[in-house]
């Protein structure tokens, strides 16, 4: 007679992994977050505001709605117009609006970031950008 084991369940609390997403972007040096228009409830922009290396920039923007291309996640991030190519290229995101200094608004794409680590590098090459 073959017995079967039991199989034990166990449940576990795990958050998900953006929960702490913006007190992790605040948490960057030189990271500031910009008020943004009170029409647009849920947006969240985030600029460095570093006044030793004479940089302010604004390089992240949250709660973007589907209609800007945003694909669910609504991410966006503010690149030079080689970098937003180069992720445009492999399929991180689509370039949506020019911005000033040969910058462009990029939209990240929810299929493309299936972890955290992978939103992490993604907006650490943006905060990178923002820096230099």
């Amino acid at each position: 007679m073959i017995r079967r084991r039991r199989e034990q369940r166990t449940t576990t609390t795990v958050a998900p992994a953006f929960t702490d997403f913006h007190e992790w972007v605040l948490s960057l040096p030189w990271v500031v977050e910009r008020p943004y228009s009170p029409g647009a409830p849920g947006v969240r922009s985030f600029a460095v505001d570093c006044e030793p290396l004479e940089r302010r920039q604004l390089w992240l923007i949250t709660g973007l709605q589907r209609e800007l291309g945003a694909d669910g996640i609504g991410l966006g991030i503010i690149v030079p117009v080689d970098v937003a190519s180069e992720l445009e290229y492999i399929g991180r995101g689509r370039i949506v609006a020019p911005m000033p200094g040969r910058h462009v608004l990029v939209t990240v794409h929810a299929d493309c970031l299936p972890d955290r680590q992978d939103l992490e590098l993604l907006v650490l090459t943006a905060y990178g950008c923002a820096m230099s």
